[in-house]
């Protein structure tokens, strides 16, 4: 079962309209226990959904957001981040712990040396986005209309044709200003 090891997401808007910063790690475990990491400071903006579609759609933070963020991780880069830990060596190593400030499970940075950068298409990225939203428990219908609207991002397949798919340096995946200079880069 799909589900997410960390917490409710912590988010913080950012100078640039509806774009909001990730405040900490997140992990989704997929069914197959793949492990995977969206990490502090990435910027985003939710859910993408266009203002006149917000009657219906919701708006974009209406619903648990943590999907979002793993699915623009996807899109911005076509590649996913993966833990090579197990969740009980995450626990064990102290990368995943409780915290009694934020009554919620929280994960610190994870060293570089486990983790890896592996492709991801279109078909998968939005099929885990769904299971991310049904794990969120976001109701049937929000998700629904939510995953057809991943069928018209025409912006993934622009981005493959003439090679704009952001490049991505793991050493840097916790700086802030890295983050920064990849939103800039995508507008």
């Amino acid at each position: 079962m799909c589900k997410f090891l960390t917490g409710s997401a912590r988010i913080e808007q950012t100078e640039k309209r509806r774009i909001w910063k990730l405040l900490d790690n997140e992990i989704f475990k997929a069914d197959d226990n793949t492990l995977y990491l969206v990490p502090r400071n990435m910027q985003t903006d939710n859910y993408t959904i266009p203002m006149f579609a917000s009657w219906i759609a919701g708006s974009p933070v209406d619903f648990d957001t943590r999907a979002s963020h793993l699915h623009d991780f996807f899109c911005y880069f076509h590649r996913a981040i993966v833990i090579n830990l197990t969740e009980k060596e995450l626990r064990n190593e102290g990368y995943l712990k409780y915290s009694d400030k934020n009554r919620m499970w929280v994960c610190e940075d994870i060293p570089v040396k486990f983790l890896k950068i592996v492709k991801i298409g279109k078909v998968k990225a939005n099929n885990l986005f769904y299971k991310c939203m049904k794990a969120s428990r976001i109701p049937l219908i929000n998700r629904i209309i939510l995953r057809l609207g991943t069928v018209f991002n025409i912006r993934w397949y622009i981005d493959s044709l003439f090679d704009e798919v952001l490049e991505f340096n793991l050493e840097e995946i916790y700086n802030e200003i890295y983050w920064e200079e990849k939103i800039n880069a995508r507008q």
